[in-house]
């Protein structure tokens, strides 16, 4: 689903348009597809209905989070599910609010890293693609920003 219920009349009188909506209006209720994102073997969305905008801004916020703080969370709006990130040395351990395994999955800070990245940029070139207007969208542009490499490598 690309257009939010509610908006398809705008969006066929032409009062819409992807270049201009809000980073906001576009992480809620637009382009809602079924999404996987995997890291180290361990699937944290299988199938999973979210607006893509919305998970590649919060993945690309987990970033900045385990760089300044060392531990991130991925929180998802529609429900009380929270995934915790945890940095210890240069593994990120993953802890889940829902059916939680008894030994939290782990992988290099690389791993997540080079996977969000890939997320993002795979996110936004399919976006660009299918509605190539978006790509005047701020928002993309601040997408990119946050995945981008400041130091080099890692998380800083």
């Amino acid at each position: 689903m690309d257009i939010p219920a509610g908006a398809e009349r705008a969006w066929r009188d032409g009062r819409i348009g992807l270049a201009t909506l809000s980073a906001t209006d576009l992480r809620y209720g637009w382009f809602a597809y079924r999404i996987d994102f995997k890291v180290g073997g361990h699937a944290f969305l299988s199938a999973a209905r979210e607006p893509l905008v919305d998970i590649m801004f919060t993945l690309a916020h987990t970033l900045q989070s385990l760089r300044a703080n060392g531990s991130a969370e991925i929180d998802f709006t529609e429900s009380s599910y929270v995934i915790q990130l945890e940095l210890t040395g240069n593994q990120v351990t993953f802890t889940s609010s829902h059916r939680a395994p008894a030994e939290p999955p782990q992988c290099a800070v690389e791993e997540y890293v080079a996977a969000v990245r890939a997320f993002v940029a795979t996110g936004v070139a399919w976006l660009v693609e299918n509605r190539p207007t978006i790509a005047e969208n701020p928002a993309l542009h601040e997408l990119r920003a946050l995945v981008s490499d400041p130091a080099g490598g890692g998380t800083g």
